[in-house]
């Protein structure tokens, strides 16, 4: 018995550093439509799962639009309303801000999806989980397609979790997308390093 208990482990073991090695020389840049489908999917059924089910879905900036739309297309409908952020950015650290406060009726406000595109510090989360306390929200949970492992703020739901930082998300179509949550250098580094590799 304890030899196969040794050789279960061992094989988990070889497994897990076949897939450290392949991220870390074969890193996957960008993601792709359908694993963004497969994630909303998941999504939903981890909140099923968790016997939670939203009364609105909040998708932050554009990346929480295409999640929060294929979330609730998902749950067969579920209301969706879009709130940008700002960034502004003093001596290269950035503060955060929410670009349109609105006021939101508490029907909708039982229980609040906050959909994210990635998750990388948690800061943004965490501002608009404090401007919809102060609005009434009862319960609020978070989603997000890419979570970054080590950021400061959990998230309730995920797609993906890893270490990459600059992935490519599906709806970045072209080297004109610009990321505003990234310092000005850093973005245009970023732009001409993009690779077409896909995580499907």
């Amino acid at each position: 018995m304890a030899e196969i208990i040794g050789l279960i482990l061992g094989l988990i073991g070889a497994i897990s550093a076949a897939l450290y090695l392949w991220d870390r020389f074969f890193p996957i840049r960008r993601l792709s439509w359908k694993f963004a489908e497969r994630a909303a999917d998941k999504i939903k059924e981890q909140m099923t799962a968790d016997a939670f089910s939203p009364t609105l879905i909040i998708g932050v900036g554009r990346g929480g639009a295409v999640m929060g739309a294929l979330i609730s297309a998902c749950l067969g409908y579920r209301p969706l309303i879009v709130i940008d952020r700002k960034y502004i950015w003093k001596n290269r650290d950035r503060c955060d801000d929410i670009l349109f406060r609105m006021d939101i009726p508490r029907i909708y406000l039982e229980g609040v999806l906050i959909v994210s595109g990635e998750v990388h510090t948690g800061n943004t989360m965490r501002i608009y989980s404090e401007y919809l306390i102060k609005l009434g929200a009862k319960s609020i949970r978070k989603a997000t397609l890419y979570y970054e492992k080590g950021a400061t703020i959990g998230v309730d739901y995920t797609g993906h979790e890893g270490t990459r930082k600059n992935l490519v998300m599906p709806w970045m179509i072209s080297k004109q997308y610009v990321r505003a949550d990234r310092d000005p250098p850093k973005r245009e580094l970023l732009q001409d390093k993009e690779s077409d590799e896909k995580y499907d």
